[in-house]
Formats: C-alpha cells, sequence, structure tokens
C-alpha cells in the first residue's frame, strides 16, 4: 500500500505531529479542542506550555506524533522536475513540455511532431544533466544550495549565507504532482502535467494496471477529485492533467478494480461511463456506484459494499463532494486544528492592478464572519477521511491474490497552496488516523512478512516554523480561537503568480524574495501571532503558495531492506544515466522496491 500526502514535505509533518501532540495534551488535562479550556483548566495549560518551544519536540529527523512515524524504517526522497525546450517565466514551475513540439496542452497523446533543438534544427536530444549547472535537462537536487536535509538549519536564519546555501534554491523550476506521482506509479520520469507516459507521451503501464495484469485487486482512494493529478497518474494515461476528455477516456479503458474521491468536472469520470455503472447500465453487472445522497448517512454510506467480492470481478467506484453537495466543494472536509470540520477562516483576496491592468498589489478580503467548508448536515452524510479508507482496505483485501492500493490525502497540497495552516493540520490529521486504519489491517492480516506499506509526499511546499509555535498552538486551542493559526491577513493569492504576470521576473533590481513581499497580504504582527512562515525569510508571511524541489520524507515497513539498498544510487531516463543524490532515493526507486515487494521479486 502507498500513501502520499500531497504536498507534505517534512516541515508540514512536524507540524502535525506538534499540533497533535498538543491537542491531546489538552484533552487529557479536560479541555476541549473546539471550545477550549475553562477556570482551573485554562490556567494549568497556560502555565504547562508557557515557554513551549520546538525544541520540546524535534527538530531533525523522522520525529513522533503521528501514526506514520512509527513505520521502522525512514528515508528522504528527491522528487526531479525537467527542463524541456524552455524554461517558465520566473522559473515558477518546470515546464509543461515533453520532447513532442509545444506544450502539452496543445495536443492529444502524442499528436505533435518532434521537438527540435533551437541549435542543431534536429530532435532534442535528451539530456539527463542538471540544467542550472550544466544545461542538462533534469531539475536535480544540490546539498550545498538546498542543504543535505529538509531541516537544515539555514532555513531558519535569515542570512546572507556565503557556502553556496540558497534559500531560493527550492523555488525554483518546481515540479507537480501529475508526473511526481507518475514517477511513483510507473518508474518513468516525464514533465510537468503529464500522468503515466514517458517523454514521447507513450503509455507506460501502472502499478495499478500490473497488479491487475497479474490477478490482483487494485485502486485509488483520495481526498480530492479522484481523477485528479496524483490518484489519476495511477489510473489514467495522458499528456496533460487538465484534459478532462483524454483523462476520462483512459479512466474507463483502465478499467481499475477500485476508485474513491471527490467527483467533479472533467478530474471525475465522464457523466456517460458513470452512467453505465447505475443500476441497468451497460456496466451494471460489474461496476457498483456509491454516490453521497443525502438522504443517507455517513453511517450507511458503505453499505451497498456488503456481498461484493474483487474474487468476482466486482469493480467499486465511490463519488463524494463536488457535484453531489450543494456547498459544490472539491475535496473532502476540511476538519482543521480543531477537528469541528467548522469555525475557521475562509481566506480570500483581490489582485490590484495600474491604469494598464499591471498587477501592483494584493489585498486580503477575508470576512470577519467565520465560515464552513460543507454544511454539518453535508458533513453528516460523507464519512471521514479513515472510514473511506477502511472501507477500501475491506474490499480489496479481500481477493485472494492480493492487492495494490494508493491512498492520498490531497488536500494537504491544496491547503498549503491556500498558506492556510488551519486547513492542513486537519488533512494532516485525517491521513495520520487513516494510517491506523491501514497498520490495524496490516496487524490482522500477515503483517510484514506478507504486506508492505510506504508514506511519503509527491513533492514538497515552503513552510517554516517559528521556534514558539508549540506555545502558540497551545494557546489558541486553549482559547477556542484554534481558526486564527491562519491569519484574516491571509489572500489566498499566489503572490510570485502574480508577480510574474506583473513581468516582475525580468527586474533584476530586486530579489525574488523581495518582489514576492509586495504581493504578500501577512503583516509582520500576523507572521509573529501564527509563530510560521510560507515562503523565504522576508518573502512576507504567506510568500509562497506553490511547490518546491526540495525532497520530502518517507516513513515505511515491509520494504525488505529495498530502498535502504538503493540510497545515492542513480537511475536511468530513456536509457541515460541520471545522477542520484547522496543518501536518498528517488521517486523511481519506490516505485521499483514496491513493484519488488508486490510481486515478491
Amino acid at each position: 500500500m502507498l500513501v502520499i500526502g500531497d504536498g507534505m514535505g517534512w516541515e508540514m509533518i512536524r507540524a502535525g505531529a506538534i499540533a497533535k501532540d498538543i491537542k491531546e495534551e489538552l484533552m487529557d488535562m479536560g479541555c476541549n479542542p473546539n471550545t477550549g479550556c475553562d477556570g482551573a483548566a485554562a490556567i494549568a495549560a497556560k502555565h504547562a506550555f508557557d515557554g513551549r518551544t520546538l525544541d520540546h519536540y524535534y527538530k531533525s529527523g523522522r520525529g513522533k506524533g503521528l501514526s506514520f512515524q512509527r513505520l521502522a524504517d525512514y528515508g528522504l526522497v528527491t522528487t526531479s522536475a525537467m527542463v524541456i525546450q524552455q524554461a517558465e517565466d520566473g522559473a515558477h514551475y518546470a515546464p509543461a513540455r515533453s520532447l513532442l513540439e509545444g506544450k502539452v496542452s496543445d495536443h492529444f497523446n502524442g499528436m505533435a511532431p518532434l521537438a527540435l533543438d533551437d541549435c542543431t534544427g534536429k530532435p532534442i536530444d535528451f539530456n539527463p544533466a542538471d540544467y542550472e549547472k550544466e544545461g542538462g535537462n533534469m531539475v536535480l537536487w544540490d546539498d550545498v544550495k538546498g542543504g543535505a536535509f529538509p531541516w537544515d538549519e539555514r532555513y531558519y536564519q535569515t542570512g546572507p549565507f556565503h557556502d553556496g546555501f540558497d534559500p531560493e534554491f527550492i523555488m525554483r523550476h518546481a515540479t507537480d504532482s501529475a508526473n511526481t506521482a507518475g514517477a511513483l506509479a510507473t518508474g518513468h520520469k516525464a514533465s510537468v502535467n503529464m500522468m503515466s507516459v514517458n517523454l514521447y507521451e507513450e503509455d507506460v503501464s501502472t502499478l495499478v494496471e500490473d497488479a491487475m495484469k497479474c490477478g490482483k485487486a487494485a485502486g485509488v482512494l483520495s481526498s480530492v477529485p479522484v481523477l485528479h493529478a496524483t490518484p489519476g497518474s495511477f489510473v489514467v494515461h495522458s499528456n496533460n492533467r487538465n484534459n478532462g476528455p483524454q483523462m476520462q477516456r483512459s479512466f474507463e479503458k483502465v478499467n481499475p478494480t477500485y476508485a474513491a474521491g471527490t467527483c467533479t468536472g472533467r478530474t471525475a469520470p465522464s457523466p456517460e461511463h458513470l452512467n453505465k455503472m447505475r443500476p441497468g447500465g451497460s456496466l451494471s453487472s460489474q461496476w457498483t456506484l456509491i454516490e453521497q445522497n443525502p438522504n443517507v448517512s455517513a453511517e450507511h454510506f458503505y453499505d451497498p459494499l456488503e456481498g461484493l467480492d474483487p474474487n468476482m470481478d466486482h469493480h467499486v467506484m465511490v463519488c463524494y463532494g463536488g457535484n453531489l453537495t450543494p456547498s459544490g466543494q472539491s475535496n473532502a472536509p476540511y476538519r482543521g486544528l480543531d477537528d469541528s470540520y467548522s469555525n475557521r477562516y475562509c481566506s480570500r483576496g483581490s489582485v490590484d492592478t495600474d491604469a494598464q491592468g499591471v498587477p501592483t498589489g494584493v489585498t486580503a478580503t477575508t470576512k470577519d464572519e467565520l465560515c464552513d467548508h460543507y454544511s454539518a448536515e453535508e458533513v453528516a452524510q460523507i464519512p471521514k477521511m479513515a472510514e473511506h479508507v477502511k472501507a477500501a482496505i475491506e474490499f480489496l483485501g479481500k481477493d485472494e491474490d492480493g492487492f495494490f492500493l494508493m491512498y492520498e490525502q490531497g488536500d494537504i497540497d491544496w491547503a498549503a497552496h491556500a498558506n492556510h495552516m488551519d486547513d492542513m493540520l486537519g488533512a494532516m490529521f485525517d491521513l495520520s488516523d487513516s494510517v491506523d486504519v491501514m497498520l490495524d489491517w496490516i496487524y490482522a492480516n500477515g503483517g510484514w512478512e506478507k504486506n508492505a506499506l510506504y508514506v511519503t509526499a509527491d513533492h514538497d511546499h515552503y513552510l517554516t516554523l517559528n521556534h514558539n509555535f508549540p506555545e502558540v498552538v497551545a494557546n489558541f486551542l486553549i482559547d477556542g480561537e484554534s481558526h486564527k493559526i491562519t491569519p484574516q491577513n491571509n489572500s489566498n493569492v499566489n503572490p510570485w503568480s502574480v508577480g510574474v504576470a506583473a513581468g516582475r521576473h525580468n527586474d533584476e533590481s530586486k530579489t525574488t524574495t523581495e518582489h514576492i513581499k509586495d504581493f504578500a497580504t501577512w503583516t509582520d504582527e500576523d507572521i509573529e501571532t501564527v509563530a510560521h512562515f510560507w515562503g523565504a525569510f522576508g518573502s512576507g508571511g504567506n510568500g509562497w503558495g506553490s511547490h518546491s524541489t526540495r525532497p520530502v520524507p518517507i516513513s515505511y515497513n515491509g520494504d525488505d531492506g529495498c530502498l535502504k539498498a538503493l540510497e545515492g544510487a542513480g537511475y536511468q531516463v530513456l536509457g541515460r544515466p541520471v545522477e542520484g543524490s547522496p543518501g536518498k532515493v528517488d521517486q523511481v526507486h519506490v516505485h521499483a522496491c514496491m513493484l519488488k515487494n508486490l510481486f515478491n521479486l
């Protein structure tokens, strides 16, 4: 089984682990995380957390506090991207370009001529060297510029640095969830936006397909749309994560045993495909469609699974949220730091422009009134993520030949894009609870002799915790104001996207960090109040909202030494050798070890 915390970097894991530990400690003291602490309990709690810092928890390595941090093995994984044809403006993300001409959004799979080298006029010859250092096509990790570990102490210092460390290094040519999930699913590298195809836009087999070809059950489960970048990359082949019709046709062809997530628009199976699954449809003898229904409570949501068995070629499609809810949300309900599924800031912002329409700044427009992600009635209809995971495992686990499941907590990433700590912490709790369910199943079904579990991320973001973060989290919970861990001044507007639109990437009079600050909306007081910030030091608090290239943790068990043996190893792209990173594995290595353990190779 593979668990992907989308965007779940080391610092985000630490934030979740500390917050969970604090919340449990306060509950033991008689406090309610929804409403806070009263009377003597409040006084005792304030005293207990007075001066509590990161030193009281952990400052390096795997840490503890979340369920998956108890797994036996731990390492770091590189999430390499590629720069092919040309870089993007501002180097914000790596380009969505393959070895075929133009952007992948310009054509369907394989439907373009070979891209030509501007210098030779011949087809581009893939170069496995690093883009910035040697002019190659790979965006490789550099221990000098980015530090050997995500917890490098220089990320917590203001600089300047004279040893080669560059706090903006992780902000350049970031990958996306499609090509990184594709690397985990297939063992093949591709460019941004590409889902389980190679650089020539040819289909490459996923673990879901490999498992099913060998008689095993296999599927995906996500807290976001079921054909979104990460889950989609295990059940779809598309050169472009935004090409809905192509993705939907591919999903129907792949025909996984199990697929679950929110269902909305192009990132869900087509309406025609879903209709075929409904009673009386042409696929109804094979597929069971379970949909959110206002007349069915979460407790009975999975009743239709009763009697279904993958050994009898039964397939299951699960849809919730999205088009099935009045609120129309595209991810599972955010539970928040206080577990209330309510009482949060719905961050909003608007872009300011001059008379020519050039962006000049961003204004936060978040209302004073707190808002709910979903209504209480909708929340009552949707199982919690751990319950979704339990249902998936119990169904797939019936298969006599074994199974593969990829579960993604995709809204960790969505919350991080919004610089929204309150939402992010709740999503981290969801993942931790869900892994507990997986562990319970593993221990009851053969243990680590018969099962393997990998918990990792597809990429990182750029979060930094201040030293007093634990005390701040505790005080917000004690006061019953946990929503304030995300400032009201948060805009949910990506500052560097606005900066690039304003042409700031061409202005060398300031650093990228200084330009970004012009479009951030948090104040210095906000940063001090919430004890964390997004982006590099000096970028304004909500100063990123994008992916980064920093390596991500992996916690795992049942691997039989495979990943440890591959630490520091290189790999191949189109038969060309790519240099490995000392002490780390790449996502293609994770795929190789999952494949090995899935088939006892």
